[in-house]
């Protein structure tokens, strides 16, 4: 099974801020070019091949572009609250500049383990993460298949590591760009493969 995970476009919101599980609006300026653009790299990447199914975080920077997509390859959109981006709890929507530096020295000691009050940890969406790849790995219909999933950057970043039997941690300094494509290629017994990054 091939598992192609693109991040979404550029949402609406300053990068002095701290979001994750927010329901932000895609950027409307950068939104075409980017989803075109996306759009554009996976017909390549597939060469011919259809999407099995069409994957979505049910946040709307990820929704609208899978929309866009599942259009373009005649398939439908599964959305699943499990590809989200993760919970900052009280952190949501704050200044990183306010954010209590005790809490942000404690997150840097356990990256893995620290959650935001109200929020989750890294740990938490990997275990969201992994059980959906789980149930799409039991259900997939052949070697063949290829699911293409929007979702973000966190929940990309820490399946990677999982899939390739990775620290936890392992990729989140990796880069990722709006709108850029990770492909991982999954055997029968779980194992993946990265084919792109960044893409």
């Amino acid at each position: 099974m091939d598992l192609i995970l693109l991040r979404h476009p550029p949402p609406d919101v300053s990068a002095a801020l701290c979001y994750g599980r927010t329901d932000l609006a895609v950027d409307a300026a950068r939104f075409d070019a980017t989803v075109a653009s996306m759009r554009a790299r996976l017909v390549h990447l597939l060469d011919g091949r259809t999407p099995t199914a069409i994957h979505s975080s049910q946040l709307q920077r990820a929704r609208e572009a899978a929309g866009v997509l599942a259009t373009a390859f005649g398939v439908g959109v599964t959305e699943d609250e499990r590809l989200a981006e993760m919970d900052f709890g009280a952190w949501e929507m704050q200044p990183w500049s306010g954010i209590d530096r005790h809490d942000l020295d404690a997150w840097a000691r356990d990256v893995a383990g620290f959650a935001a009050p109200g929020g989750e940890s890294a740990r938490d969406v990997v275990l969201r993460m992994d059980a959906w790849a789980s149930e799409l790995r039991r259900s997939a219909s052949g070697s063949d298949a290829v699911h293409v999933a929007v979702t973000h950057a966190g929940p990309i970043r820490l399946h990677a590591a999982t899939a390739l039997r990775l620290p936890t941690t392992a990729c989140l300094s990796w880069t990722l760009d709006f709108g850029a494509i990770c492909q991982l290629h999954v055997a029968d017994d779980g194992y993946a493969r990265l084919i792109r990054w960044n893409a």
